[in-house]
């Protein structure tokens, strides 16, 4: 290495760094600014610094829970069970590793296709991970908008359960109702209930099960709410009907988060398909103009350096970009 080439990499390094710590600095200044906005906000609202200090709603609920959840010692989730999970939260109705397969084969032709037209083997790696970096979003997406269509049908779900109660009809008349009304995924769920009721099974542990698998918090919070109503005792259609309030208020506070962080989504996006575009269009416009970061240890420690660099700020955006509530 000559001593232009040594001190182009020292300048380059230095450069690195002054503004790798510029960018540190300002982030340790706005998560000490969040603390104390936090502090002071809570402490305007009064509201104690300990946190598990909770209502006597959800502090039964809590204990209900715990003591359910120390007294059934579930199996370890194996693969298989993850991926059915995974093809029921997106929807899909062919199996989830005939997906993967599908999409991972996808990638491998494309990047082959593209390493036979004779570009380089990095633009070529690019082409498939960009493949599989889209089903990803796109998965990602499908099962936030399953998710939206669940706790919306949820509700609907238990206004109409409410309202067979106030009717004089049984609990599992009700189940059956919403079966018979509400499409996919809620009525097949309340469906299962009423099958496994058919069965014989015990109406709060058919309940439990549905809701332990449809991993949904609101379904959790109406199972426990049932089992303590037909324990205790109570008008189960005027809680079903306080549920539907609190899931209507939490949805509506959900929309207006999504409204007020959804300028720090959409820069978060652009500025991390920007590099990656340019880059790409610059392999296919001019390969010569980039081969120097194929060919040199500088400039594939730099490819590198900027992976790993965008992955973090990647992380550290969609961390700004949360509201915790």
């Amino acid at each position: 290495m000559s001593k232009q080439e040594l001190l182009n990499t020292i300048i380059m390094a230095s450069v690195f760094v002054l503004v790798f710590s510029g960018w540190t600095i300002c982030v340790v200044l706005w998560v000490v600014q969040y603390a104390r906005r936090r502090k002071r906000f809570r402490q305007r609202m009064g509201l104690p610094e300990d946190e598990s200090k909770r209502s006597q709603a959800l502090q039964l609920w809590r204990d209900d829970y715990e003591t359910r959840r120390k007294s059934v010692k579930r199996p370890k989730e194996t693969l298989a069970d993850q991926l059915e999970r995974l093809r029921a939260s997106a929807g899909w109705k062919t199996p989830a590793h005939l997906v993967l397969l599908a999409v991972g084969g996808l990638a491998v032709l494309a990047g082959v296709a593209v390493a036979l037209l004779g570009y380089q083997i990095w633009l070529a790696l690019s082409v498939g991970l960009a493949i599989v970096a889209g089903f990803h979003v796109i998965t990602k997406q499908r099962i936030a908008h399953r998710i939206t269509l669940f706790e919306t049908q949820l509700v609907d779900s238990l206004r109409i359960a409410a309202r067979a109660l106030r009717a004089g009809h049984p609990l599992v008349g009700a189940f059956q109702a919403i079966s018979d009304e509400i499409g996919d995924p809620v009525g097949p769920l309340f469906g299962d209930i009423c099958q496994q009721q058919t069965l014989g099974l015990d109406l709060q542990e058919s309940i439990r099960k549905v809701a332990d698998s449809a991993r949904n918090a609101d379904l959790k919070l109406f199972a426990t709410a049932v089992s303590i109503q037909m324990t205790t005792g109570g008008n189960l259609a005027d809680v079903m009907e306080r549920l539907v309030d609190v899931m209507r208020s939490r949805m509506r506070l959900n929309r207006r988060v999504r409204i007020l962080t959804a300028q720090s989504r959409a820069s978060k996006n652009a500025l991390l398909a920007i590099p990656v575009v340019l880059f790409l269009l610059l392999n296919v416009i001019s390969p010569d103009y980039v081969a120097v970061m194929y060919t040199t240890s500088v400039g594939v420690g730099m490819l590198v350096g900027t992976v790993i660099s965008m992955a973090f700020g990647a992380v550290v955006m969609g961390k700004m970009s949360q509201i915790k509530y």
